[in-house]
C-alpha cells in the first residue's frame, strides 16, 4: 500500500515556491525573508483575515520586488504571485499597486501608535504620526 502524499498548507505550498525563488535568485534573499513573514502571518494570525491584506502585500511585493533582476527571475516572481493570488480567489483589481497600499495599513499603523503611546499624544497628534509614518512607508 502506497503511503498518501502529506498536503501542504496553502501557505506552506507558498512557502515552498518562494523559497525555489531564492535558490534562483539569491541576491533576493532579504526580501524573500520579509516575505515569507508575511506569508506565514496569513496563516498564523488568530483572527482570520478575511481581506487578504497580507496575501495582498506579498503579491505586490513580488510584482514590485525591491532588487534588479533579469528576465527569467522577473517571470519566477510573477508566476509566484499569480499562484497566491489564484490560490486566495483574489480578482485582479484587489491587488494594490503598491505593497502598502491596502486600505487596512494606515489603521493598523494608527492602532499600533495609539496602542503604544497612548497618555502621551491625542488623538489628532497620533493621527499626524501615522499620516507621516503611511507617507514614509509608501516611499
Amino acid at each position: 500500500m502506497a503511503v498518501p502524499k502529506s498536503k501542504l498548507s496553502p501557505s506552506q505550498e507558498l512557502m515552498a515556491r518562494i523559497m525555489r525563488i531564492v535558490r534562483t535568485c539569491p541576491e533576493a534573499a532579504s526580501e524573500v525573508l520579509e516575505l515569507m513573514f508575511l506569508v506565514s502571518q496569513i496563516e498564523a494570525a488568530t483572527n482570520v483575515d478575511r481581506e487578504y491584506r497580507d496575501a495582498k502585500r506579498v503579491i505586490s511585493r513580488l510584482r514590485n520586488p525591491l532588487w534588479e533582476m533579469g528576465p527569467t527571475d522577473r517571470e519566477k516572481l510573477l508566476s509566484a504571485a499569480e499562484a497566491i493570488r489564484r490560490v486566495c480567489r483574489l480578482a485582479e483589481d484587489e491587488i494594490p499597486a503598491t505593497p502598502i497600499a491596502d486600505a487596512g495599513e494606515r489603521a493598523q499603523v494608527e492602532a499600533r501608535l495609539a496602542a503604544a503611546l497612548a497618555g502621551e499624544l491625542d488623538a489628532a497628534q497620533i493621527a499626524r504620526v501615522t499620516g507621516i509614518v503611511a507617507a514614509a512607508l509608501q516611499n
